[in-house]
């Protein structure tokens, strides 16, 4: 039984500001650190409870996906690292798999919670998926449910685990810390916050014939509001972008991949050089 964890660095314990969260920040090596033991967590649990394989991906853009300490990784575990990618935060799943976690997780851009944001904090300021409003949980569900694999567990503070449950009410949450404002939080201790995101994927894989994929109706249109009409209109000239108002643009998809791959495109050309935008990602 083949289970995916998608591991973001937001909503780990312990991580609460940008000093955490980039390469730059005084604080990112030691929320590498509580990220790689959070993961680890998460694969310990997936593989007491039955799963025969435990794929990882670093899903926190900072650093080019390479936040995940591959030195110091679970054994047992398969790491995607490095970028770019062609799926993002879920490079790699495909209907093998049993399910998914969605570990170290973070609101929606605009959200009360730790370090909102939807993939690019300093680009975007709302995505909606065939008219409903999504953060990255949502924009993940959705291409994990065209692939038939349910979301089973997400991690990270009280408010995100609320977000999700909207979306995905069969979920098993762990949170692991507790949203004070958007740079400050009440955190578990590491082994404590340990201890439930392996409580959440263990109930995750034992009640996971209860657990349903989210599937979006095709075709499938996304719209995403950028902070600035300058790059809703830069984004215009990639064919098939329309513009809906002066920061606002759409694209369709015949499917959820190619309607996802064409948003992951739109954001990406906000700042092409890799070196500025992880620095400003969150």
């Amino acid at each position: 039984m083949k289970i995916y964890v998608s591991a973001d660095m937001e909503g780990v314990s312990g991580v609460v500001h940008r000093e955490h969260t980039t390469p730059v920040g005084v604080d990112y090596d030691l929320a590498r650190r509580l990220m790689t033991a959070e993961v680890n967590a998460a694969v310990e649990a997936a593989r007491e409870a039955g799963g025969t394989e435990v794929v990882v991906s670093d899903s926190h853009g900072g650093n080019q996906f390479r936040s995940i300490l591959a030195s110091d990784i679970h054994p047992e575990a398969q790491l995607i690292t490095g970028g770019p990618r062609l799926h993002g935060q879920m490079e790699g799943l495909d209907g093998s798999f049993a399910l998914v976690v969605l570990l170290g997780y973070h609101v929606r851009h605009g959200a009360f919670g730790v370090l909102d944001h939807t993939t690019h904090g300093q680009a975007i300021s709302r995505v909606t998926v065939n008219g409903q409003e999504m953060g990255e949980i949502g924009l993940n569900a959705g291409l994990a449910g065209h692939f038939g694999v349910p979301v089973g567990a997400v991690t990270g503070d009280d408010r995100t685990i609320a977000e999700a449950r909207t979306l995905l009410p069969w979920i098993h949450g762990a949170v692991v810390k507790w949203a004070l404002g958007r740079y400050s939080a009440r955190c578990l201790a590491p082994a404590k916050a340990h201890a439930v995101i392996k409580e959440a994927v263990a109930a995750a894989m034992r009640d996971r014939a209860s657990l349903r994929p989210f599937r979006v109706t095709p075709p499938v249109t996304i719209h995403v509001r950028f902070k600035d009409s300058g790059t809703a209109q830069k984004v215009q000239t990639v064919p098939g972008v329309s513009a809906v108002d002066d920061v606002t643009v759409a694209v369709t998809g015949a499917d959820y991949p190619t309607a996802f791959k064409a948003y992951s495109a739109l954001v990406d050309l906000w700042e092409p050089a890799w070196g500025s935008w992880q620095r400003t990602r969150a």
